[in-house]
């Protein structure tokens, strides 16, 4: 286990985590200066411990809000206000060459961006006042209330997504996975919250079984040319289907297999399935227990780990039940788990707040030894390496 402390190259400004390798750790760092806000992109390089500026911006309305992702050396920036002018930028992530600046004028206000790959991204918007009688007229003839763009950076230009399946999903319902060395997009129309599709079913005499979860897999190449072709029905395959009586989430993954949670409430069973990424065959990874509310199941989704936490007066026994062999109790006073390196050292959060203030706290905890570190500042796991920032 590493730990990496930049703590005290940071200041109490926003800070994302892009990239964490053998080598370095790039990150975005939104900070002012001089009566100036300003973005910079840096890396701080593990053997000589040091950080280098890789690119830097003046941002001149501290109302836009960046959300980064990383598509191999490329990095793409969406800037976005929640209105209807966004800002993409592209930057080559070592040397920080600015390869696109666009601005963009959708129709309605922002409602979330993925990128697809480093030339095309999906944008959502929503009704606004400005576009109200346009939405109107669209609602009317889709009977859709949002609307979706595939924007090509290379081409300056955008089609519209026309398969009501997609153009009914939140961003977050839509993730890239890799098989057989092909992009993936996994497409989840899923009703509400755990929660809430458990409510559903208490409630099914009144709702019937209506209320449904809908999982497709589509290879990305295929999704791009019939979204460019205008086609109404993308080629989704059809993964998980279920109604009101049984919920599926995606939960985790790792380079062989998708994993998801399955719940048929009247039995109260509760399975992680796992699906092989190459095959598509699906197989029973683990039975989960569900008649006791003292208990619940924490995911790591970019590890496919999952783990058991029961609650005690004063601590939680934590047991590894997929793909971990994890057995230890710590004291609740460090907080829920947000990782674990190596299976074996935790890392747990707590926040402290008042009326005014909120504190966080991350704690490392080895499960072996017993041994624990607390430290008020956030952190990361990232395979085998603990980031403090």
């Amino acid at each position: 286990m590493k730990v990496v402390d930049i703590r005290n190259l940071v200041t109490a400004s926003s800070v994302e985590l892009i990239r964490v390798s053998d080598t370095n750790i790039c990150y975005a760092e939104e900070k002012n200066e001089e009566g100036h806000n300003s973005l910079f992109l840096l890396s701080y390089d593990r053997m000589t411990r040091r950080e280098t500026i890789i690119a830097n911006y003046f941002l001149t309305d501290p109302s836009y809000v960046q959300h980064y992702t990383l598509m191999g050396q490329d990095l793409i920036i969406v800037m976005e206000n929640g209105g209807s002018v966004i800002w993409v930028l592209r930057l080559d992530v070592e040397t920080g060459e600015e390869k696109n600046l666009e601005e963009i004028h959708l129709i309605g206000s922002f409602a979330g961006s993925i990128v697809l790959s480093r030339s095309q991204l999906l944008l959502f918007t929503g009704e606004n006042e400005a576009h109200k009688h346009l939405f109107d007229d669209y609602r009317s003839l889709t009977g859709l209330s949002q609307v979706v763009y595939l924007y090509d950076i290379d081409q300056h230009r955008y089609v519209y997504v026309r398969d009501p399946r997609v153009c009914a999903l939140h961003p977050d319902q839509i993730s890239l996975f890799v098989s057989g060395g092909e992009s993936q997009l996994l497409i989840q129309n899923t009703y509400g919250s755990e929660q809430e599709k458990e409510n559903c079913y208490r409630d099914r005499r009144w709702l019937g079984d209506r209320i449904c979860d809908q999982i497709w897999a589509c290879p990305l190449s295929s999704f791009l040319a019939a979204a460019e072709k205008q086609e109404e029905y993308l080629p989704l395959v059809h993964l998980f289907g279920t109604d009101t009586n049984s919920m599926i989430r995606l939960c985790g993954e790792n380079a062989r297999y998708l994993y998801f949670k399955a719940v048929y409430f009247p039995r109260d069973d509760e399975r992680i399935v796992a699906v092989e990424k190459e095959t598509g065959e699906r197989s029973i990874a683990a039975v989960l227990r569900r008649d006791d509310e003292t208990s619940f199941t924490f995911f790591e989704r970019n590890t496919g780990r999952a783990y058991r936490l029961q609650e005690g007066r004063r601590t939680y026994q934590i047991t590894g039940v997929l793909n971990s062999h994890v057995k230890a109790e710590y004291s609740r006073d460090l907080g829920r788990p947000i990782g674990c390196a190596e299976d074996r050292y935790l890392v747990a959060k707590y926040v402290m707040s008042d009326e005014k203030d909120s504190f966080v706290f991350h704690s490392i905890f080895d499960c072996e030894t017993g041994d624990q570190q607390s430290y008020e500042c956030r952190a990361a796991v990232k395979d085998d390496t603990i980031i403090l920032y």
